[in-house]
């Protein structure tokens, strides 16, 4: 079991450690609208340079939506290819929302997260009790703002730095093996996720819950 007795700051990674994704769901929706193989442009670890760009807020979503129509070589509407891109955010439980609430009682509690302005007007329902993510951590930072992301050394060291945090008394929880390498290298302690050791099941001994 983590130790948090010298713990101060958590800094927790979005999707796929408090938010469940299904990329695969993304493809299906693409497929249904005619898209022929579109897991050739998005497919884990290997997306096409416009949804980098729109993870770093280098483009508008106007400009994301002309991009997904080049690509595909389709005439989409604006509105299907938001919801087939937002497809794989398929949940946010409310038992991690609660343990969040009980980790800010003794911890400082901040949201990193590569992700985009599309996603997150989606996130920001999600959280049981609150009208966006906002309400739910001390701070939070999101790559399209920063116009960085992780798994660079920088975006960790600008936290650290805005945040005037001391590495060692921070940890962060990431489900990306090149995020916690990252963050090791920053002077951070780190938890990964794994889909056989879930947020709740790490921190829910520690909160007090059975």
């Amino acid at each position: 079991m983590i130790d948090l007795s010298n713990i101060k700051t958590i800094i927790f990674d979005l999707g796929g450690v408090i938010v469940n994704l299904d990329l695969e769901l993304t493809i299906m929706a693409f497929k249904q609208m005619g898209i022929k193989r579109p897991e050739r442009f998005i497919s884990p670890g290997l997306h096409s340079d416009i949804f980098l760009k729109l993870e770093l807020g280098e483009i508008t979503e106007e400009e994301f939506y002309s991009g997904i129509r080049e690509l595909a070589g389709v005439n989409i509407p604006d509105k299907a290819i938001r919801d087939a891109w937002c497809a794989l955010l398929t949940d946010l439980p409310k038992e991690r929302v609660r343990l969040i609430e009980k980790l800010k009682n003794n911890h400082r509690v901040i949201l990193l997260s590569n992700t985009n302005s599309i996603h997150l007007s989606y996130f920001d329902g999600m959280a049981d009790g609150y009208n966006s993510l906002s309400e739910l951590f001390d701070k939070v930072y999101y790559s399209f703002k920063l116009h960085d992301h992780k798994p660079n050394l920088s975006v960790f060291k600008k936290i650290i730095a805005l945040e005037k945090l001391v590495p060692g008394e921070t940890l962060f929880v990431d489900d990306a093996q090149k995020n916690i390498l990252s963050a090791k290298e920053s002077g951070m302690q780190t938890l990964m996720i794994t889909p056989e050791k879930q947020m709740e099941d790490v921190f829910r001994p520690l909160c007090g819950d059975d």
